[in-house]
């Protein structure tokens, strides 16, 4: 005997048949688990070539030297990767094609200034925590548009931040993934230096949402 259930996924295959998308069919996805952060003592002997191999930093390669700027920039990754991770919800290659990513970042996280031209513009999303962008901080419910290649940076609140970060195409090809936009290898270093003094206190939330747990400690008691 065919379930209620059962009936309604043969109807939505049906319809995603006869009504299609240049992006892509009918698609839906459930709380999937997190992507895990990585382990700072497992990531310190990563080659620095292989590390910032998305890395657009050629400002800072001709002010300071290029392997200068890669060594630095190498340590600011390892330094941070254990404090953020990124777990795809939807990604459609076709030409357009949207995306959907959860983002998380540890207590106090200061994320370096970048832009990523290769990408589209970006709806950021807050659902759990706070992030502090120039004087504003902004909680759930609260969000920015970035236009593709627009730099920014935030840090996350003291409860960490998880965001929901939405694209839909329109990047520019053949450039990297990721542009390198702080001035100075002294700013890199105070964000590392930063990075090891927070990175105790970065714990990743085991589902998605959990960040609002801890905030609603740090609020309440």
């Amino acid at each position: 005997m065919t379930t209620q259930t059962d009936h309604s996924d043969a109807m939505e295959e049906s319809d995603s048949k006869k009504n299609t998308s240049e992006r892509g069919p009918f698609k839906i996805w459930e709380n999937p688990e997190l992507t895990k952060p990585h382990v700072w003592e497992e990531i310190q002997d990563a080659d620095p070539e292989l590390v910032v191999a998305d890395f657009e930093y050629s400002a800072l390669a001709e002010k300071f030297g290029a392997e200068a700027a890669r060594d630095k920039i190498s340590d600011l990754v390892k330094a941070s990767a254990p404090g953020t991770t990124s777990t795809v919800l939807l990604a459609q290659s076709t030409p357009g094609g949207m995306s959907l990513v959860h983002v998380w970042f540890g207590p106090n996280f200061p994320l370096f200034r970048h832009s990523h031209p290769a990408y589209g513009d970006c709806l950021y999303y807050v659902i759990h925590g706070e992030l502090t962008i120039g004087n504003r901080t902004l909680g759930p419910g609260s969000g920015m548009f970035v236009p593709n290649g627009h730099a920014y940076r935030f840090t996350a609140g003291p409860a960490g931040v998880e965001v929901l970060e939405y694209r839909a195409g329109g990047g520019i090809k053949g450039t990297k993934g990721i542009v390198m936009e702080e001035k100075s290898l002294d700013s890199i270093q105070k964000l590392i230096d930063e990075h090891n003094v927070q990175r105790p206190n970065w714990q990743q939330p085991e589902k998605i949402g959990d960040t609002a747990y801890r905030q609603q400690e740090l609020d309440f008691g």
